[in-house]
Formats: structure tokens, sequence, C-alpha cells
């Protein structure tokens, strides 16, 4: 081979050579500068394992402060399938005490990925059982649970929370976003079999609590609507029944029951009992809507007081007949009102004309939703009054051919028991972070003035006179003016009034005075008896009986010779059943129990109340076994309890939010806690007594 090959050969070696250096350089370049940062990026995904922190949500809260929502810890089972060994036999028994198939469970442990849900959200002793195993690759992590402690109890309004604590009924979905929070991270360097990098990357960013809500609801008032809904369901078994409670001042709901119902622990239980029927359900008022029919026709002035009218039991209107419940004759304003006469009503709603009545039934917010802050409101039923004739106004006038829901129908006449002014209902009344700190606060929101004060007056004159002896007389409250109509519609039935299927219903407020309560009750389909004065106006009286004491507002003064004596409520908490007895027998109480034990853990009316002689006091017992579910917040020291009696005792963890458990009798001569011991509000102390002569 010649020297002029062999340079030959030597120069075509170097060129390839030059090219694959050129070539792998230009590789390198362009994964390593132009490609750098993405492959960088899937390098450090590859080897970043990303744990999401769950805020807790926000806790709900009645007006006095009481939980009605909050989260609880729970485990749930996860999985990293590369870590899992014994794959089938690791389905095998998951599948037994978690009642899964083990062909799902074996497809989620040989999947590529390193975190597998497997259940969420177990029961303690189900994940008990699975700690015990010690299975390779298998977790329990910490998360948490919507919990409800009352139940049912104002399920409609609170609503409930998914699987991961999104809400989807109620107040938990409409202030979803204040409530929920946002979640947090831990980002740190993984191995392939997803174990820790000692010394590797770390990252935290906190997860943010969501706000806590103060509802307008108050935990007592429900518990006594809850309690004549069950009553009502008992008695008359209708389809559905509706009892609404507000403050006619403030247009703050204090209760809202509904039946059929659900338990928001267990939602998926009963499906077909989320609805909200209090905002949503639409019906036809009967004669509770003759109250915007007065109120019309008095502030128009084609009323008056001094007026006649005469009823001979049916009136003819464009060649149609409207009947009356019986003939009546002649009859004053009052008593048209008194006496529910279809006939006065029809002859008023004529004077009234079609535009102007229309003008007081939108004035009172009919034909559009409240604006509640309860999601799927409806906004009820009116024609439009292009469609509306002769007719149409007749029935109108007294409640028929129109459409309304319970909560229309609550703020209309707390607009007349608000002298005249219309007030927006509220549900929520405050809003606080996670940190305590007031976002927002509500205040009374008046939608405008639909009558004048002297109409609402004058009409509330006429309302009280049909509780006091007319159709409503089952709605009176001994010692209370009250103030209110009654309602009775037959329900149409493909497009046909059915003469079987009725609503039943009652509105009203009191003391007419100074109106502070305002009650509906609708019954939808009674049984039996379907007359609203027979139906609701006896459960409106059992609300207002049971509620206008306890939030302390006092009976209408009566002449001196029958004044009522009023006695302070002494404080029974912490006392043995026995002798919490004898002290409010002592001071002239009645008292009524609620569960079972011996030891009073709570009372209502609170003590220091002043409330009338013989009036009932609910006594909450303890049985003993389990302490009550509702703890306070905050933190106290324990006092020193030596040498005071019981009663001293009870008093003293009384005031400082302890409870008490007593063994023995005569004075404290040990404790537990020990004195100045730092415990929750809400902590039971053991107190031994013994005789003063005993060690």
């Amino acid at each position: 081979m010649t020297p002029l090959v062999i340079r030959r050969r030597i120069v075509v070696l170097f060129f390839f050579f030059a090219l694959g250096v050129f070539a792998l350089g230009g590789r390198l370049f362009f994964l390593q500068i132009l490609q750098g940062e993405l492959y960088q990026q899937q390098a450090l995904e590859q080897r970043l394992r990303e744990i999401y922190i769950q805020p807790s949500r926000g806790t709900i809260y009645d007006r006095e402060g009481r939980k009605l929502a909050f989260d609880i810890s729970v485990d749930s089972v996860v999985a990293n399938p590369v870590q899992v060994t014994e794959k089938e036999l690791t389905a095998q028994l998951l599948g037994e005490i978690l009642n899964l198939e083990q062909e799902e469970l074996i497809a989620k442990l040989s999947s590529n990925s390193s975190f597998e849900w497997i259940q969420r959200k177990i029961d303690s002793d189900v994940a008990q059982r699975i700690r015990e195993l010690d299975l390779d690759g298998i977790y329990l992590v910490e998360e948490t649970k919507r919990y409800y402690p009352e139940g049912a109890v104002a399920a409609h309004v609170i609503g409930f929370a998914g699987i991961d604590n999104q809400g989807l009924e109620g107040i938990e979905v409409t202030y979803d976003n204040l409530l929920r929070g946002s979640l947090g991270r831990v980002l740190g360097e993984a191995t392939a079999i997803g174990t820790d990098i000692p010394d590797g990357f770390k990252k935290y960013i906190p997860s943010r609590d969501g706000h806590n809500l103060i509802l307008t609801i108050d935990k007592v008032s429900q518990y006594i609507v809850e309690r004549q809904l069950d009553q009502i369901m008992l008695e008359y078994q209708p389809k559905s029944a509706v009892i609404i409670v507000t403050n006619p001042r403030t247009g703050e709901v204090l209760a809202m029951g509904v039946r059929p119902t659900y338990d928001p622990n267990t939602p998926l239980a009963t499906p077909d009992n989320w609805r909200n029927l209090a905002i949503w359900y639409n019906y036809e008022p009967g004669s509770t809507f003759k109250i915007v029919t007065a109120a019309a026709a008095l502030e128009e002035g084609v009323v008056s007081a001094s007026d006649s009218f005469f009823c001979s039991g049916a009136i003819t209107v464009a060649g149609s007949s409207i009947g009356c419940v019986s003939a009546h004759g002649s009859q004053s304003l009052a008593e048209v009102v008194k006496n529910s006469c279809n006939v006065g009503f029809v002859t008023i709603g004529q004077r009234l004309g079609k535009d102007a009545f229309y003008r007081y039934i939108e004035g009172f917010g009919f034909g559009k939703p409240t604006g509640i802050s309860l999601t799927g409101e409806e906004g009820g039923i009116l024609l439009p009054r292009s469609r509306v004739g002769p007719v149409e106004l007749a029935n109108n006038a007294f409640g028929h051919g129109i459409a309304v829901t319970p909560i229309q129908m609550i703020s209309m006449v707390g607009a007349i028991a608000n002298d005249g002014v219309l007030l927006q209902p509220q549900i929520v009344r405050e809003i606080y972070d996670h940190e305590g700190n007031l976002v927002q606060g509500y205040t009374p929101k008046p939608v405008g003035q639909v009558v004048s004060r002297q109409t609402a007056r004058e009409l509330a004159g006429y309302l009280q006179q049909v509780v006091a002896d007319g159709t409503g007389r089952g709605a009176a409250v001994e010692g209370y003016n009250l103030a209110g109509k009654t309602g009775t519609a037959q329900k149409i039935i493909n497009g046909h009034y059915a003469s079987d299927k009725h609503v039943a219903s009652f509105v009203g407020f009191g003391p007419v005075e100074d109106p502070q309560l305002a009650v509906l009750v609708v019954v939808d389909e009674p049984k039996g008896a379907y007359y609203g004065g027979l139906v609701a106006a006896p459960a409106f009286q059992a609300v207002m009986a049971e509620s206008l004491p306890y939030l302390g507002i006092p009976p209408t003064e009566k002449p001196k010779e029958e004044e009522q004596v009023y006695v302070t409520v002494p404080n029974v908490v912490n006392l043995p059943l026995g002798e919490a007895e004898a002290i409010l027998g002592e001071t002239g109480l009645s008292h009524r129990r609620e569960g079972e034990g011996t030891l009073v853990v709570d009372q209502i009316p609170r003590a220091g109340a002043k409330i009338a002689g013989g009036s009932e006091v609910i006594l909450y017992l303890w049985d003993g076994e389990e302490l009550p579910l509702e703890q306070e917040d905050g933190e106290v020291l324990v006092p020193n309890l030596q040498g005071k009696t019981i009663r001293e005792v009870a008093e003293t963890l009384s005031d400082l939010g302890l409870l008490l458990k007593p063994e023995g009798t005569g004075l404290a001569v040990a404790q537990d806690p020990e004195p100045l011991t730092l415990v929750p509000l809400g902590t039971m102390v053991e107190v031994r007594f013994a005789p003063p002569s005993a060690d």
C-alpha cells in the first residue's frame, strides 16, 4: 500500500471521526441546551414524590356557637404497588377485610404507579385490622371526614360533603369555596421503589384551613320544629311537610325543617330525600294568600274597616260560580278576614283590579326567588298579566291559580309583621377565617317597603282575630296575642283539581305588639283531616308555645290581679337528677328529662333566665357511658374543689364549662384531674365526696 493511499484512508477516517464527533456534539447540544429544561423536569418528576395535605374543612355552627358540622380524622388505605411483594395474597387479605373484589385489587396492586387508593375513610376497627396485618406496600394515611353530630337535624339547611370533602348539598355546597380551604403539598425525592432519598430535595407547602360559618339557625328551635314535623308525619302520614321559623325583624331563619329527611352522615341511604322543599316546593297557598289581597286593598284604599260585604255562599264571575264554605251573610272587613270568606275576597280582588293586585304580588316577592343562600330555590309560578281575566283574578284573590314556595310565604308574612318592610331571608350570620378573624358579617337586607306601617298594623289586627275567634283558633297560645291565617288548597293533578288531595297550611307571627317570631307550616296530602285549621294550625301552636318562652319572649301583660309570677331559673347543671329535681321543685318550676342517666349535663332555659312560675325546664341527662359529642373549643384550669359541697362543686365546674362525675356524699375530698391541671372545655372531672368526719 503506497503512502498516498494510506494518507487518503487516514483523511477519510478522520473525516468520519470528525463527522461523528460533530453529530454527537450536536445531539448533546440539542439534549442538554435546547431540551435541557424539559428533560431536567422529567427527571425531577420521576424521582419526586408529591403528597397532598388535605386542609380541614371549616366548621358550621348554629347562632349560639354549637357545632352542626365539622371534620374528624379517619384512616384511608393506600398502596405503593412497587413495594407489594405478594400481590395475590395481599389482594386476598385486603378483599376479605374491605369487602372488595380480589381481581379489582390485583389490578391496582399491579399498576406502575407509586400510589393507589384502595379504600377511602374506613372505620377505626377496620383500620386496626389492616394495621395488624402489616402488609408490605400497604399503608394507612390520615384523612378528614365530615361529621354531623346532630344527624338529620337541619339536614336540608346544612347539606353534606362528598368523599373528597367537597360540598354537595345545602350550605356545604353554597359556601364550598370558603369552607373547603386550599390543599397543601409535600415534595420529596424518592427511589424507584418509592423510598425517600436521604438528604434529597424537600419542599413543604402548608394547607390553609377553610372558613367557619355561623348560621342564623338556633339548634333548640330546630329541635322544636323537627319534633313537631315527626308528630305531623305520625298523625297525618302526609306526602311531605315543611315548617319554617324566622325573626321577622331581621329576616333570619331560626329553624327550617323538612320531611321526609335524611342523615347527612349517610346521605346515599336516602337520595330521594335530599331536595329542600322549603325553598323548592311550588304549591297553591289557598287562603293564606288572602293576606296579600287584604294588604294590597288596604294600601290602595279600595276597602276600609267600615265597609260591608255580603256573602250568599257563592259569587258568579264571568259566568263561573265560585263557592264559599258557607253563606256568611253581611260582614265587615274584619269578619271577611276572620271567616276566610272567598266571596268577600273575590269582591276585594275585583275592586283592586289586575294591575294593582299584581303590583303587590310582585312587591311581596312572588314570582321570583328570594335570594336565600341555599341552592335549588324556585321562584313560584305566576300567570302572565296578559292571561289574567276576571275568573283568574277572582281565583288569585283567594289563593288559587298561583304557585308559591314556603320561603316566599314566610317572607311575605314577615313583611306584615315588620311594619310593611320585606326583608331578604338570611341563613348565614357571620363568616370567620381559620384564625378566628371576622371575614363577613350579615345585616338585615331590606328588599322594599311593600305597604305602609299603618296598613301592616291594621292587617295584623285582623289576623289576630283569625287566631282569637276565627278559622285559626287552633293556633292560639295562652298569654300571647298571635296573628295568622289558615290555608286549604286542592292540588292540581293532571291539569285538574283533585278532590282527595290537599295542601293544608298555616302562617302567622307574634306577639302582635312586637313580632319576634314568624312561623309557617305546610302539610302536603295529609290523610284524614286536611283543613289548615285542623292540621297545620295546631302545629303552629305547638312551635310557638315552646319557642316563645325559650327565646325569652314574655307573655302579654295581664291585669294586676292576674299578673304572672316570674322566677329565676336556678343552675342545676352537674347535679344529680334527684337534687336537680328538688331544687326546681322548690323554685316552683316543672321539668322534663331528655336522655337516660342520673346526672344533669345541660339545661334549657339557662341558669339566670326569668320565666313564668310553673314553666318547664328541660334537663339533659348523661348515661354514664359516653360523654356528649359536642365539645367546646378552648382550655381551662381545674380549680381546687377540696371541702366544697356537691352543689358548690357543680356550680363552680358549670361556670367554667366543665362536667362533674360525683361519687359519694358530703364534702369533696379527692378529684381527678388534680387542681391547676389545664384541660379542654367540656372535660369530665371526677370528684369523690365523703362526710366531714371521714378521712
